[in-house]
């Protein structure tokens, strides 16, 4: 039992998803045994990480992997690595770029808040082309000398640069390509795929479709890129004589040495958890999310049959698992209230956000439990009832949505 509610916290349904805000997704109990089972023993952290990477590149078919403390935390160290290139000085000097290759390039279209994990390196972020559409030379012309990577982010709509294309100008001028790929991982062949279109490192998150600790993830990518990756992350703080990385690796970096990533550390029991994890996501891809989408048709058929909102299905591309619209416009409702008077309930619903501009609150059932679609249906039910809704708006909605 969890001590949530002897705190004053109340437990939720959680129909947002994978949302570090909401605590992310279950995780199966191979994986947090394997956590458990992690922290009977100590183990050096460069050599785990050493092996862990090395295993976790031959499963999932990439050239070379490092174990983060999650997506956002991948793209500061991956940019970090493109920056210094593994030279001593420059890992001391950052966030402070002077002198070193400090600027990454970005389409405008594929700009979010995320963008400072990249800053949060000492990067200059140098967004090209426009909200929707970018011209080969507008990128070709941003790249120069001061160039530590181009940042590339799939998914967005528009006239843009396809990651190949992007490669293939970023590589003719020198300059690595990193992609933020965090929901875009499972499945493993759209990994693959970017490193054949020609990136050169890729973050992805741990917590979400990979169903491992919230607080893990990948930066997957060249070996070389990838080399440089411990220095800006471990705790170093030894002596050179003595530091077993030191001897043999011709990087001529040497300790003691915090570099930019050290507030991101990794502890053996993630770094296990999200192994397991992954082992277990490829014996059998779709097992874990049978039961939300399950949840989620109990929810959908109770939501029409109840008829007090209008629903649609849809299907999330990048998350690779079908969702649902609930169209409180359709309703006659005002969707805040909507929000506010589910998250007031004795346990409140917490529904995604991110189409509520239209009117459209979001069901992922990716954190769906047992039993859980039919609450999150009831409690829909209850207030937009009790808000006044137009239940026969919002069900010629449906019935207009339906295939």
């Amino acid at each position: 039992m969890t001590n949530y509610e002897d705190w004053g916290v109340p437990l939720a349904l959680n129909g947002v998803g994978p949302a570090t805000r909401m605590g992310g997704v279950p995780m199966a109990r191979e994986v947090w045994q394997a956590m458990e089972r992690a922290l009977d023993h100590p183990v050096r952290m460069d050599a785990l990480q050493a092996g862990a990477g090395a295993h976790l590149a031959r499963l999932l078919g990439v050239p070379a992997v490092y174990v983060t403390s999650g997506a956002s935390a991948a793209l500061v160290l991956a940019t970090a690595a493109a920056m210094t290139r593994g030279r001593a000085e420059l890992i001391d000097q950052l966030p402070h770029a002077a002198g070193m290759r400090h600027r990454v390039v970005i389409q405008s279209a594929q700009r979010d808040p995320y963008d400072r994990a990249a800053e949060a390196a000492g990067a200059t972020l140098v967004p090209v082309g426009y909200p929707e559409s970018t011209h080969p030379g507008e990128l070709e012309r941003a790249i120069d000398d001061d160039t530590a990577a181009v940042l590339y982010r799939p998914g967005r709509a528009g006239n843009l640069l396809p990651l190949e294309a992007t490669a293939r100008i970023a590589h003719a001028a020198g300059v690595p390509v990193i992609v933020d790929g965090a929901l875009f991982a499972p499945p493993v062949q759209r990994l693959q795929a970017f490193f054949e279109a020609g990136a050169d490192l890729v973050c992805v998150s741990g917590g979400k479709g990979f169903r491992g600790p919230q607080g893990s993830g990948l930066l997957c990518g060249s070996p070389e890129l990838i080399g440089f990756i411990a220095a800006q992350h471990q705790d170093m703080d030894e002596r050179d004589t003595t530091w077993p990385v030191a001897a043999g690796t011709g990087t001529g970096i040497t300790p003691p040495r915090h570099g930019i990533g050290r507030a991101m550390k990794v502890g053996r029991e993630q770094l296990v958890g999200l192994v397991v994890a992954i082992e277990r996501y490829l014996r059998d891809p779709g097992a874990d999310e049978r039961p939300g989408i399950e949840e989620l048709d109990d929810l959908e058929s109770t939501l029409l049959a109840g008829g007090a909102i209008a629903v649609r299905r849809e299907f999330d591309r990048a998350l690779n698992v079908p969702y649902l619209e609930l169209d409180t416009g359709k309703s006659g409702l005002a969707i805040d209230a909507v929000i506010h008077a589910l998250a007031e309930r004795a346990v409140p619903v917490y529904l995604g956000e991110a189409e509520a501009w239209r009117g459209v609150l979001t069901v992922n059932p990716m954190a769906l439990g047992s039993g859980h679609g039919r609450q999150i249906a009831e409690a829909v039910i209850e207030v937009v009832e009790a808000l006044g809704a137009d239940p026969d708006s919002a069900q010629a909605a449906s019935e207009h949505w339906r295939p």
